[in-house]
């Protein structure tokens, strides 16, 4: 899923936050996947854990959460929300309070994690006989079914991630569309769509067998997105509308088969609150604690208003989290402020700034004057501008390091070195200054950064030019007259799931990519035929261990050509109010708090 260009607003509020270095140390909180902040972990006391349920757990968000529908989401935020309350998928992410740090794929719809062919092209998961709508049926695999195919209904829900399109085993239409239109396309011409839709996607009972057009190692991933969750058909028996408010009709979209149901109506501008489902038990659900009785979601409010409420931990915001990130300054002054670091949570947002070096230009079509850019490219102070060291950590790879494969190939993150890229430079047969044109998205902080990096490479004898651009940016730097206009482009990625192979063929194989018209998201035009190949063999690694571990080599062999260069990674602080328990974020969330196990004091 992009996460960028077009993104919410939501998640444009949780980019570039990050782990504090120096000025504050980290502490647990008493589940792993989180820490607090403070000047000196002794001085930090931690929020308590709790297993008891019950109590009122309030959640405080600045922007509107626009919709539930599980087939329409594309907030990550939202998308947590929902996973935790109201649509379970196949799989999941169990909350880290369970097993180890990282993160470990459970079933959750399912019995177990699914099985695949021999071949990857096949994945069967088998439903459990335990879960429940709200309102006593049996979830079944039609429901299941019924939700995979409203995403092809491209005309009318809009919004959310579009995998099962591209993945199974459906023929596609010269102009690259589905054949199958969806559930509600009855026309004659959509007979041979709905037969092979059933065919890729077909039911057994209480067995759900998918079939894919390519292999896909981690289909079993894939699935623990909010567009695979299940639909009750009986309640979709037509294209769901919006109003103008922009509410849409709970009976469908809000029928839950997790741990809570809608109480009233929602409000995107405002809020609403959600109750115990009925027809919900901890045996059918393992994964999921929900502890409160009832949790309230209060939207629409300002950052000085959610902050300040928090801060202060009235009456009101003791048993509250605040699923906005706190403001970069008040995160400089969390350590001083009595009791608030305790009550921190600092996780990754997984989303990675980077640049993407246009290879196709005459300044940078030599690999050794990419790799002094990148020798010259100071990450560190890039981080520093856009906050301070609690607000962006420098990274050196494109890859999140909540990943595995991250984590199975760390990378330390080097010092600008202007000399030595002066002299590659020189060795290079280039004579200083070397123009270089660089687009990025402007902003304060942003402006700030791009600064941080004009300053070493000057020093380094390149010349940039920064071009800020302020409409339709992604657009505009992947569109093929961008290739004649920049050297660098600023980026932005987070990954849709737990894989590497959500972040490197997006952005850099370019049979994927370059088109006569755009270049998509390979916007540098970075192109190897073997590299590409490479990706198939990586693709179709069972083990996943192994298969994230051939990722890491890959994203090593475009770091060697200075296909890109990594900056920062975010993460998000959020504060919670003195009555909170379990504080920790969910897996691959962009850094929400995890509604699976947070509680509140009894």
């Amino acid at each position: 899923m992009v996460r960028s260009g077009s993104r919410p607003a939501s998640v444009r509020s949780r980019a570039r936050r990050t782990y504090a270095v120096g000025l504050v140390a980290a502490a647990a909180v008493g589940l792993a996947g989180g820490c607090s902040l403070g000047d000196d972990a002794s001085d930090v006391v931690p929020l308590p854990t709790t297993t008891a349920p019950g109590g009122i757990l309030t959640l405080l968000a600045t922007d509107p959460i626009e919709t539930w529908d599980p087939q329409r989401i594309a907030d990550p935020t939202a998308a947590s929300l929902s996973g935790r309350m109201l649509h379970r998928t196949l799989t999941a992410y169990a909350p880290r309070d369970q097993g180890q740090a990282g993160d470990r794929l459970v079933g959750d719809l399912a019995t177990d994690t699914g099985t695949a062919s021999s071949d990857l092209k096949s994945w069967t998961f088998t439903l459990r006989d335990d879960a429940r709508w709200q309102d006593g049926s049996t979830i079944t695999c039609a429901d299941v079914r019924h939700g995979v195919a409203r995403t092809f209904a491209t005309s009318t829900v809009r919004g959310g991630a579009l995998d099962a399109l591209a993945v199974l085993a459906i023929p596609k239409k010269p102009d690259g569309s589905s054949t199958y239109a969806g559930p509600w396309a009855t026309g004659p011409d959509d007979e041979a769509g709905r037969t092979a839709f059933e065919s890729a996607v077909a039911c057994d009972q209480r067995r759900i067998t998918f079939t894919l057009a390519l292999p896909v190692a981690d289909f079993d991933e894939m699935v623990t997105q909010a567009a695979f969750a299940p639909v009750q058909a009986s309640l979709d028996t037509a294209p769901p509308e919006e109003t103008a408010a922009g509410s849409i009709d709970e009976s469908m979209i809000l029928a839950s088969n997790g741990p809570y149901v809608l109480q009233g109506d929602w409000d995107p501008r405002t809020g609403g609150t959600f109750v115990r489902n009925p027809n919900w038990s901890t045996a059918s659900d393992p994964m999921r604690r929900a502890y409160p009785d009832k949790v309230i979601i209060e939207t629409g409010m300002t950052t000085p208003e959610l902050t300040n409420r928090v801060v202060r931990d009235a009456a009101d915001a003791v048993n509250a989290v605040a699923l906005a990130p706190a403001p970069a300054a008040l995160r400089q002054q969390i350590s001083a402020i009595p009791g608030l670091a305790g009550r921190s949570l600092a996780t990754e947002t997984e989303l990675v700034d980077y640049l993407a070096l246009n290879v196709t230009s005459p300044t940078l079509a030599t690999r050794e004057i990419r790799q002094a850019l990148a020798q010259a490219t100071n990450r560190i102070g890039y981080a520093v501008s856009l906050g301070g060291p609690d607000t962006a950590r420098p990274v050196s790879s494109v890859i999140p390091s909540t990943l595995i494969a991250r984590q199975s190939a760390p990378a330390p993150v080097a010092a600008a070195d202007p000399s030595a890229a002066r002299a590659a430079l020189m060795g290079a047969g280039m004579s200083a200054p070397v123009p270089l044109r660089v687009a990025y998205r402007p902003g304060p902080l942003q402006d700030k950064a791009m600064a941080a990096l004009v300053a070493t490479w000057t020093e380094a004898g390149f010349a940039p030019i920064l071009v800020p651009i302020t409409d339709d940016y992604f657009a505009t730097i992947s569109a093929s007259a961008a290739a004649e206009s920049y050297d660098v482009m600023w980026s932005t990625w987070a990954p849709s799931w737990g894989s590497a192979s959500t972040v490197l063929p997006a952005l850099f194989d370019s049979s994927l990519n370059l088109r006569d018209t755009d270049r998509g998201r390979d916007v540098g035009g970075w192109s190897n035929p073997d590299w590409n190949a490479s990706l198939s063999t990586i693709g179709i690694i069972a083990d996943r261990a192994a298969r994230e571990k051939a990722w890491a080599g890959a994203d090593q062999a475009l770091v060697d050509d200075a296909a890109y260069i990594a900056l920062s990674e975010g993460v998000a602080v959020h504060l919670a109010g003195s009555g909170v328990r379990n504080l920790a974020a969910a897996p691959h969330s962009g850094g929400t708090p995890d509604l699976a196990v947070l509680g509140v004091a009894q």
